[in-house]
C-alpha cells in the first residue's frame, strides 16, 4: 500500500490545511490492476479528461464566483468538448494541480471523490479481466468495496440517498440552472461511467467486449457535440444506465448514485449566491458528512430502483450522428 501526501504542498503523510487533515491512499494492489487501461485505453484515458473537467468546474466557480456561468458554458466548455476530450490526457492527472484554489479550500472534497473515483476503477479492473469466473469476480469485486470501507473519513455510504439531500436544500440546483450545458456534459460523464459496466458484464467475449465499449464510448463524444443537444436532461442513475451491474452489485451501484449526487451538491454550494463565500466550506463538509451517514437522508432499496427507472435514465436512441462544432 503506497501513502501519498496532499493538501498545501505537504510532503507529511499527515497535513493540514486550514485544520483539515487526511490523505491520500493508493490502489488495493492486486494482479487485476490496469487490466482495464491496458484493454480499454481510448475509454481509460476518457476517465482522465472527466478528472480534469471536475477540477476545472470547481476550479472555476471559486476563482471567479462572478462570472464563473459564462466562462464555463463558453471558453471552458470549448476547451473541453472540443479539446480535452478528443485528445485525452494518457495518464491521471493530479487534480489539485488543476485546481490549486479548490484543492487548497476544500481538501475533504478532492480526497473523498478520489477515492469514490479510485473504487470506480478498481471495480472497472475487475470487470475488464476476463480470466475472472463469475465467482471470483463477485468476490474481487466484494474485496474492493471492503478496501473502500477502510476510509470511512472518505468513504460515501451505500445507502441510497433521498432526493431531498440533492434537490430540497437552499442551495440545491443553483448550478444546473446557471450553467446548464456544462452541467449536462457532467451528466454525460456519469453515463458513461455507468454504460461501461454494463457494457463489460453483458458482453460474451473479448471481441464484443470491445466493439460495445467503442459503442458507448462514441455516443458519449455524440452527446458532446452540437451545444450538448443529446446530453442527458436527468441525473442518469444505476438502475436505469446498468440495470445488470446494480443487480449484481447493489452497494457498488448505490455508492456511484451517491457520489453522482455529491458532485451536484458541491458544484451548486460553490455556485449558489444563497451560500456566502464564506460559509461556501461548511456546506460542503455538511454534505460530505451526509452522504457518508448510512442514516441520514436515506431512501429504501425499492423506492432507489423504482425512482432511478423512473428518472435516471438516458435515450440514447436520439442521440444522433456527430456534428463537427470545434471549428
Amino acid at each position: 500500500m503506497v501513502f501519498r501526501a496532499f493538501a498545501c504542498g505537504s510532503l507529511a503523510v499527515l497535513s493540514s490545511c486550514g485544520g483539515a487533515r487526511t490523505y491520500e491512499q493508493s490502489y488495493s494492489r492486486d494482479r487485476d490492476n490496469w487490466s482495464f487501461r491496458d484493454r480499454y485505453p481510448a475509454a481509460d484515458r476518457l476517465f482522465n479528461a472527466f478528472d480534469y473537467g471536475h477540477a476545472i468546474l470547481s476550479e472555476t466557480l471559486v476563482r471567479h464566483p462572478t462570472d464563473a456561468a459564462r466562462r464555463l458554458e463558453g471558453p471552458v466548455y470549448r476547451q473541453l468538448t472540443c479539446g480535452v476530450l478528443r485528445h485525452p490526457p494518457r495518464v491521471p492527472l493530479e487534480e489539485r494541480a488543476v485546481g490549486p484554489m479548490y484543492g487548497t479550500a476544500f481538501p475533504e472534497a478532492v480526497a473523498t471523490f478520489e477515492w469514490a473515483h479510485m473504487l470506480h476503477r478498481q471495480i472497472y479492473d475487475v470487470i475488464a479481466t476476463e480470466a475472472f469466473s463469475t465467482d471470483e469476480r463477485d468476490d474481487r469485486v466484494a474485496a474492493a468495496l471492503r478496501y473502500y470501507r477502510t476510509r470511512p473519513d472518505l468513504a460515501l455510504s451505500a445507502a441510497p440517498k433521498s432526493m431531498s439531500l440533492m434537490e430540497g436544500q437552499p442551495y440545491s440546483l443553483a448550478f444546473r440552472h446557471t450553467a446548464p450545458k456544462f452541467n449536462g456534459l457532467i451528466w454525460s460523464y456519469h453515463w458513461l461511467q455507468m454504460a461501461l459496466y454494463d457494457a463489460l458484464l453483458g458482453a460474451p467475449d473479448p471481441p464484443t467486449r470491445q466493439e460495445v465499449v467503442a459503442r458507448d464510448v462514441e455516443r458519449f463524444m455524440r452527446m458532446t457535440t452540437e451545444a450538448g443537444k443529446y446530453a442527458p436532461t436527468v441525473m442518469p442513475m444505476s438502475a436505469a444506465v446498468a440495470p445488470v451491474f446494480t443487480e449484481r452489485y447493489p452497494e457498488a451501484a448505490a455508492i456511484f448514485d451517491n457520489l453522482h449526487s455529491l458532485h451536484d451538491v458541491v458544484s451548486d454550494i460553490l455556485a449558489s449566491p444563497r451560500v456566502p463565500s464564506g460559509e461556501k466550506r461548511a456546506a460542503i463538509l455538511t454534505a460530505l458528512a451526509r452522504y457518508r451517514d448510512a442514516t441520514a437522508f436515506t431512501t429504501t432499496r425499492e423506492e432507489w430502483l423504482s425512482m432511478s427507472r423512473d428518472m435516471g435514465g438516458v435515450d440514447t436512441t436520439s442521440v444522433g450522428a456527430s456534428s463537427a462544432d470545434c471549428r
